[in-house]
Formats: C-alpha cells, sequence, structure tokens
C-alpha cells in the first residue's frame, strides 16, 4: 500500500501545477502553495477538518485524504485511495471575472497537469507509480457552519500492486506464479 501522505501530496502538487487554476486562485498574488493545499489530521482539535473547512480563505482549494478501502476489485487493485477536495470560489464581489467553484471544480479536472509528468489531466496521470487512473469523480454542494456555500469533490483513485518499503515503489506480494503454456 502507498503511503497516505505520499498519495495527498502527489494530488496536491499535480493541481498546484495546472497555471490556469492557480491564476484563478489568486496567483501570482497568492501562490498555488498556498490556494491549494493538503489537510493532514495530526492530533488536537485545532488540527480538526471541519476547522480548517471554516477557515479557508476565499478562493482555495484543500485536499483531504480520506480513507482506503482494500479489496481485489478487479483482480489487479489492491487499495483504493479516497480524497476530498474542497473548493471555495472567490467573492464575485471582489472581482466581477471570478469563476465559479464549479468551473474551479472542471478546470482542475480537465486542464493539463506538469506534475509529475505532462499530462491531458489529473484524471490521466499516474500519480506516483502504481497510482492508477482515478476513478470518476464526484461533485457535490455543501453548507459550513455559518451557511456559506462550497462544493466537495470525492475523488477514488485506484493502486495496483503493494509498495515497497520506502511507501513508494511496487513490490510484488506472495510467490511469483509461472502459467503453464496454453492455460
Amino acid at each position: 500500500m502507498l503511503d497516505p501522505d505520499v498519495v495527498l501530496n502527489s494530488v496536491v502538487a499535480s493541481l498546484q501545477s495546472i497555471p490556469d487554476l492557480a491564476t484563478e486562485l489568486g496567483a501570482p498574488a497568492i501562490p498555488a502553495t498556498a490556494s491549494i493545499t493538503g489537510h493532514y489530521f495530526y492530533s488536537g482539535e485545532e488540527n480538526s477538518l471541519i476547522r480548517t473547512l471554516g477557515q479557508m480563505k476565499s478562493p482555495s482549494i484543500l485536499i483531504a485524504y480520506l480513507d482506503y478501502v482494500g479489496g481485489n476489485f478487479d483482480g489487479m487493485t489492491v487499495w483504493k485511495h479516497r480524497l476530498n477536495m474542497y473548493i471555495r470560489p472567490r467573492n464575485k464581489a471582489s472581482n466581477g471575472t471570478s469563476a465559479s467553484a464549479q468551473h474551479l471544480w472542471w478546470m482542475a479536472m480537465n486542464l493539463p497537469v506538469s506534475v509529475p509528468e505532462d499530462a491531458p489531466n489529473i484524471r490521466y496521470v499516474n500519480l506516483v507509480p502504481n497510482l492508477d487512473i482515478m476513478d470518476t469523480p464526484l461533485l457535490k454542494h455543501q453548507t459550513d457552519e455559518l451557511g456559506q456555500d462550497f462544493f466537495v469533490s470525492t475523488m477514488v483513485i485506484p493502486e495496483i500492486g503493494d509498495a515497497g518499503e520506502n511507501g513508494v515503489d511496487f513490490e510484488c506480494i506472495g510467490p511469483a506464479v509461472e502459467l503453464a503454456e496454453g492455460g
């Protein structure tokens, strides 16, 4: 299994590599590393996800690694990683050309990425070795405790095989089995 922090870091870095998305989130005044961030679950109420969501600046995107599901889904997939992307758009009153949360999500899912490699979009890039192309992402409306709207997208990314000791490189699990010719 890949280290969940490696998966989260890879998704964040890929989204940060989309120039038009970074611009819509305030670049160059606000660098993509400040407007597209990851949430790490550390101990303490000051690190809770709900608190972090309440403190999200507008505009910004927050990625949180939620969980992984084990199992052999298709004969090759050992794990599925589930992450949420929380999107808070720019206040339209501050900039008449602001993009909606839905458009920011569309940009994140469809514009070319350059990290970890050039790819047509984040849905078609192997973020790290053995992390497969993501399943169809979902997008839904949410309201925070202050009654402000934001959107959340759930991304499920299958992992093929199992990670080695460094948490990244593929390692064969179980004995190698050679198939007899013809069957």
